[in-house]
């Protein structure tokens, strides 16, 4: 089983233990390295995100405890960047991008603040069309990564997270193949997010099978990521991902290089 973890989460946003507790449980865990990805700042209300007085403290926070716990475990700051935020002013170790809003028409609402929500959403801006909420989303993510300096890819899928949207019909399943072959342009490593194994809504992690098809075929790679709200939780599902990626024609590379700061990664390619 791999030994980090790089989509973890604290109080300083919708995350349940602090930095310091996270930290001691990877070490508990033998990991070798945690990066944490507290969700950005946006400019509209959101219970997930972290504030601006907020960002600065856990960038700060962060930085410090990297440094008490050199020799022990790597400890990277990175973010998790939603497709509304600026363009981040911090010196981020890794930027996860991902999308959990959808605006139109100066309206935002969240994609996986709960079914009633994304039902919310899908009926007042797509008129209770989910392909259409789903062609809008993979859009919204693509673009996202085009424009910002993307390490990695979030839960790809995530309109599916409560089993709403409709993945066998071929128009939602061309829009995503079609979003697939756009990111990987612009960013070739995906996560594979066990987030919502954890959380007793899915039994398979993002992406789903189809979608792994297409990233392999279009060059990209894959990293195991758990998406850390609790640090109970902190290796959800890895050791079934290395069978499930495996299962899918992904091959394990160990010690490679995230980006120019982080090395001793394990890719799936």
């Amino acid at each position: 089983m791999q030994k980090h973890n790089f989509h973890t989460h604290t109080r300083y946003s919708d995350g349940h233990d602090t930095p310091r507790e996270m930290i001691e449980e990877a070490v508990r865990r033998g990991f070798t390295s945690l990066g944490f990805s507290d969700h950005s700042y946006a400019w509209y209300e959101s219970y997930y995100s972290m504030s601006e007085a907020g960002t600065l403290s856990a960038y700060r926070e962060i930085r410090a405890l990297a440094d008490e716990y050199r020799g022990t475990i790597d400890v990277w700051c990175g973010i998790e960047l939603d497709g509304e935020s600026g363009v981040p002013y911090l010196d981020y170790d890794f930027i996860i991008s991902s999308v959990h809003e959808m605006v139109r028409h100066g309206v935002s609402l969240p994609i996986d603040s709960g079914a009633e929500k994304q039902k919310e959403l899908v009926r007042e801006l797509f008129g209770g069309d989910y392909v259409e909420f789903a062609k809008a989303y993979f859009a919204s993510l693509a673009e996202h990564v085009a424009r910002n300096k993307t390490d990695i890819v979030g839960h790809i899928d995530l309109p599916t997270k409560y089993s709403l949207c409709p993945e066998d019909d071929p128009r939602y399943r061309d829009a995503a193949r079609d979003a697939v072959r756009e990111i990987v342009k612009w960013c070739p490593l995906f996560e594979l997010n066990t987030g919502a194994i954890a959380r007793g809504l899915r039994t398979v992690p993002y992406p789903v099978p189809f979608l792994l098809e297409e990233i392999k075929a279009a060059g990209g790679s894959l990293i195991v990521n758990s998406d850390c709200h609790y640090r109970a939780k902190l290796t959800c599902w890895f050791d079934e991902a290395e069978e499930y990626l495996a299962a899918h024609g992904f091959e394990k590379y160990e010690n490679q290089r995230l980006n120019g700061r982080i090395s001793g990664v394990t890719i799936w390619r």
